[in-house]
C-alpha cells in the first residue's frame, strides 16, 4: 500500500503535511488526511485542534470538483485525520472525468487552526507528489490556511 507525505508546512508554528494513498488505503478509493508532521516528538499530552477540507479540483469543469470537510481535535493517538474514502479509484483515473489532466490531479487544502487569541496569518503553497509506480501520477496540493 503506497503513500505520499507532501513537505511539512507551518500553520501557527505547528508543523503539518498532507498524507495521501493514491491506490486507497485498503479501499478502492483515494484515500487522503491531514497529518501532524512531528507527531512522534510531540510532549505528553500534546494536542492541538483544527477545521479543514480537502478537495480535488476537476480540472475540465470545477464545478464538479469534490470536497469533504472536517474538524478534529489532534493528538498522539490520533495524530491524522481525514478520509478513507474520498472518492473512487475509478473516476479518479478515468482521464475523461476531469480530475486527472495530462497524468497531473489537482488537491486543495483549507486548514483552519484554532487559538485562544486571534493570530493573523494566511499562508499559500504548492506541492507536488510524483507516483513512481506505473502510472506517473503527479498530485499537486494547494494550501489556503487561515489561523484564528
Amino acid at each position: 500500500m503506497k503513500k505520499l507525505y507532501s513537505d511539512v508546512f507551518y500553520v501557527g508554528g505547528y508543523k503539518w503535511r498532507i498524507l495521501i494513498f493514491p491506490k486507497g488505503n485498503n479501499v478502492d478509493h483515494l484515500s487522503m488526511y491531514l497529518d501532524v508532521a512531528d507527531s512522534s516528538t510531540l510532549p505528553y499530552g500534546w494536542s492541538r485542534y483544527a477545521q479543514f477540507s480537502l478537495s480535488i479540483v476537476n480540472q475540465i469543469h470545477s464545478k464538479y470538483s469534490v470536497r469533504k470537510e472536517t474538524q478534529h481535535q489532534f493528538n498522539a493517538r490520533e495524530s491524522d485525520w481525514g478520509f478513507t474514502s474520498f472518492m473512487p479509484l475509478g473516476e479518479l483515473y478515468d482521464p475523461a472525468r476531469g480530475y486527472l489532466v495530462n497524468d497531473s490531479c489537482i488537491v486543495e487544502a483549507d486548514v483552519v487552526v484554532a487559538y485562544a487569541r486571534p493570530l493573523p496569518l494566511k499562508h499559500a503553497c504548492s506541492i507536488e507528489f510524483e507516483d513512481q509506480d506505473q502510472d506517473q501520477v503527479i498530485f499537486i496540493i494547494i494550501y489556503f490556511i487561515k489561523i484564528i
